[in-house]
């Protein structure tokens, strides 16, 4: 083909591409509006008692920048591999390790620290060896190339067990603590630190309030982005994380750790209200009508949830409508196995038979329910692993409206006495639309086959794919955690 030929069919292709439509629809999509949707992407969703076979342990990835980086809230064992598990995407929307920057810690519990040592063993690079390790030697970042925020203690559970391990890494990594007055600060002498570390900031709380203002912050698509934290009660010390642009649209991502009461960090939730609040909800009283094999009374289950420093779905909501959340998010479900010897709140499974699958898809949706009752401002959501949350500009797409999300929930518990998962949730703006294989009534499974979810980056759009199909559906539309399947399977 000559350079002529070919100057002509790409001009003529240029050409096409400029008349394409410059709605959400469209291929070719604005990178401005891309970049200035914040998403939450879940990696794990289940409490201490997991893993399970449908949850990792805890941890979550923010896009707030638009910058292509990503900051983790929480690592827990086996976050690295969830990477490699995600569900792959042909629109290039997989996250990818060498994105995360920075890591926030919310306490010190093995299921939320475990997975950090194998992220930085990845992130920074094994030492060069060979005839050309002086060369790659030189090629050696100056500045840490992560950066880790979290409680006392962190430092030093960071560089103990690189230490023990004899780890050795390329690059640089910092610990920064977040320190209330009786902490111990912890030394950064050079003798003490492992060899890939540089030396971090003691951040000492507020001492009118005990709140950390201005921890860290980022350069978003707007303006800065800014961290601010607090403490939230727990059986033992824990920190709650506000990620907010210091700028309009003002968006805020509000995301507390293991808690049974985070009142004290109301003060960083409010003027304005969070965009997304996302709530742990390790425990739920589920009745025998939804679950057969529960047997546990409410009162017990308040009791040694609050014990144990967790909180129940409905006390999320009431938080969440105390500070005006727009959208709620329930995290860190119950992964210890219950008296049935069934695993608590797991997301369900294809590879399970029907009725389980069911229950499961019907407790999960009471965990719903009684959370978004408790809220009374929308439908609150319980997470699962791989979930994306969007937040796209306001001035872009108009808000969603607890309106819709009432009529939303009544069409689709009209056909059945207890609500499933395979509800509705908008994410990005106001109109509802319900895809009738997917309702509410627990006999409604497609009969196709399996659906596979992927996130998508069109401002809180999921792309569905059947084997052999494909098509654009909303986020919610395939509510079912990758579940449903042929009845009978």
């Amino acid at each position: 083909m000559t350079i002529a030929r070919i100057t002509t069919k790409l001009s003529r292709f240029l050409s096409s591409t400029r008349s394409l439509p410059t709605s959400r629809s469209a291929i070719y999509i604005p990178k401005k509006m891309l970049t200035s949707t914040m998403t939450v992407t879940f990696l794990g969703t289940s409490s201490g008692g997991g893993p399970s076979t449908s949850r990792n342990c805890s941890s979550l990835v923010a896009d707030v920048l638009g910058d292509n980086s990503l900051w983790m809230v929480d690592c827990a064992e086996g976050t690295l591999r969830q990477f490699h598990l995600q569900p792959y995407s042909t629109d290039r929307s997989n996250l990818r390790l060498s994105q995360v920057k920075k890591i926030f810690i919310t306490h010190m519990h093995a299921d939320h620290v475990i997975g950090i040592v194998p992220i930085l063993r990845n992130l920074l690079f094994p030492v060069p060896v060979g005839t050309n390790a002086a060369e790659l030697e030189a090629l050696r970042k100056p500045h840490p190339t992560i950066e880790i925020y979290g409680p006392a203690g962190i430092r030093t559970f960071v560089r103990s067990i690189l230490k023990m391990t004899l780890s050795r890494m390329s690059d640089k990594y910092v610990v920064h603590e977040l320190l209330a007055p009786t902490d111990q600060v912890t030394s950064c002498e050079p003798e003490v630190m492992h060899a890939n570390e540089v030396a971090g900031e003691d951040i000492f709380c507020s001492t009118e309030d005990g709140l950390w203002r201005g921890v860290t912050q980022g350069q978003g698509i707007f303006g800065p982005v800014m961290v601010d934290a607090g403490p939230i009660v727990h059986r033992d010390p824990c920190i709650g994380y506000v990620f907010r642009e210091a700028v309009q649209p003002f968006r805020k991502i509000v995301i507390l750790g293991d808690t049974c009461d985070p009142s004290a960090i109301m003060p960083l939730c409010i003027y304005p209200s969070p965009s997304l609040l996302i709530h742990e909800a390790a425990d739920a009283h589920i009745p025998q009508e939804i679950d057969p094999k529960a047997r546990r009374p409410y009162d017990v289950v308040k009791e040694k949830a609050i014990a144990r420093g967790h909180s129940l779905p409905e006390m999320a909501g009431a938080f969440a409508k105390t500070i005006g959340a727009q959208k709620l998010v329930l995290n860190h479900l119950g992964g210890r196995q219950s008296i049935s010897n069934f695993l608590r709140f797991p997301a369900p499974n294809s590879a399970e038979g029907y009725r389980l699958t069911n229950i499961r898809s019907n407790v999960i949706a009471e965990i719903e329910r009684q959370a978004s009752e408790a809220w009374g401002m929308g439908t609150a959501r319980a997470a699962w692993d791989f979930m994306r949350v969007a937040l796209p500009n306001p001035d872009s797409f108009p808000p969603q409206t607890a309106v819709n999300d009432q009529l939303t929930t009544q069409d689709q518990t009209q056909d059945s006495a207890h609500p499933t998962a395979y509800n509705t949730w908008e994410t990005s703006h106001t109109e509802t639309r319900l895809d009738p294989s997917t309702t509410a009534n627990p006999g409604r499974h497609r009969e196709r086959g399996h659906w596979r979810t992927r996130p998508s980056r069109h401002d809180g759009v999921y792309r569905k794919r059947q084997y052999g199909d494909s098509d654009n559906v909303d986020l919610s539309q395939n509510r079912n955690h990758g579940a449903q399947m042929k009845r009978g399977s």
